[in-house]
Order: C-alpha cells, then structure tokens, then sequence
C-alpha cells in the first residue's frame, strides 16, 4: 500500500474556491501531502494515516472508514475553532445532529469526540504561504475499545453506513461558506 495516488475523485467547484480532490490510500499525514504540494484548492484525502495528527502533534487515530483530509487555503489562515464551527453547522444541519465545536478545535456529538480540525500556516519570504487545514472525522470507523467512552462516529450516531463522498461534500460546502463570509467580511 503506502503513498499510492488513486485516481482523483473529482473536480468540483463550490463558491469560492476550484476543489481539487486528490485520494489516497494509505499516507503518513494528509496534512504533509499537502503542505509538500501547496495548491491552493487542492483537497488530499486518505482512506487511511499512519500519523495522523492534531494539535501540538498528538497522534490521531484515523484507520479506513474515517473522513481524514487536509485543504490547501489562501491566506490568511482561519481559527481553528472558525473551521469547527463551520463544519459542526454544517454535520449538524445536513445529519440532524446535534454536532458541536468545541475550543478550541474539536467537533462532538453527545458528549463524545466525534473528531477535530488542525490549521498550520507558514510564510514564504514575508508574505503568507499555503494554508493547510485539516479535518478528521469518525465517519463509518471502527472506534478500538479504548477511546469508545469518549469518541463516536457519525455511523454509530445514525445506526447506518454513512457516505464519505457525501460527508467530505458537506466539508467543502462549510469550508467554502466559511471562505465566502471571510471575504465578505474583509
């Protein structure tokens, strides 16, 4: 397996942005695939991590069955806690859960850590460099018996296989609105 390029899953155009999605297998970190390739627009999806990661670099869980991606923005970055919001609406409205952002990055549901979001910016020269911002959530995955007192999965939620290619739409779609009121707003 490893860092295999599937074909990508598509090119899609959403308010303010030209997606481009490209898919995995299995990668280290979607956050690194990105960050090497830089695009903004591009979309890495893993169907599988290695290292997943969030905040401060603890490690994050992210087997098959799990929404993991990572987002190449324009500067400036958004909060972390902008980009759970906004996805955390958007989960909630689309699954009529009752999906959560919690600081400074999680997304819960019942309680349970339902997944997270890790924004890193870096510069080039003085000005901004990519933005990459990236989104884990527990979407059909198995949860090991370790974390099931404190995580869950949209799957478990809804008691019903949930579509990925539907759950990384609804991302977009809030990443794009998120995007479109920043502009906005200046």
């Amino acid at each position: 397996m490893g860092k295999k390029e599937l074909c990508p899953l598509r090119v899609t155009r959403h308010a303010s942005l030209h997606w481009r999605i490209v898919r995995y297998e299995e990668v280290d970190s979607t956050q690194d695939v990105a960050r090497a390739r830089g695009e903004p627009g591009l979309v890495v999806v893993a169907e599988a991590q290695n290292r997943g990661r969030g905040r401060r670099g603890a490690y994050w869980y992210s087997p098959r069955g799990g929404l993991w991606l990572s987002a190449v923005l324009p500067h400036p970055p958004p909060l972390h806690i902008q980009v759970a919001r906004a996805v955390a609406r958007a989960l909630r409205e689309h699954y009529r859960l009752p999906v959560r952002a919690d600081p400074p990055n999680d997304l819960s549901l019942y309680g349970k850590k339902l997944g997270g979001v890790l924004v890193e910016a870096s510069l080039q020269g003085n000005r901004g460099g990519p933005v990459i911002v990236g989104i884990g959530i527990n979407v059909n995955n198995p949860l090991p018996e370790e974390l099931a007192s404190t995580a869950i999965s949209l799957r478990e939620a809804l008691k019903r296989e949930v579509d990925l290619t539907e759950t990384l739409d609804i991302v977009l779609a809030a990443l794009d609105d998120l995007l479109e009121e920043r502009k906005w707003r200046g």
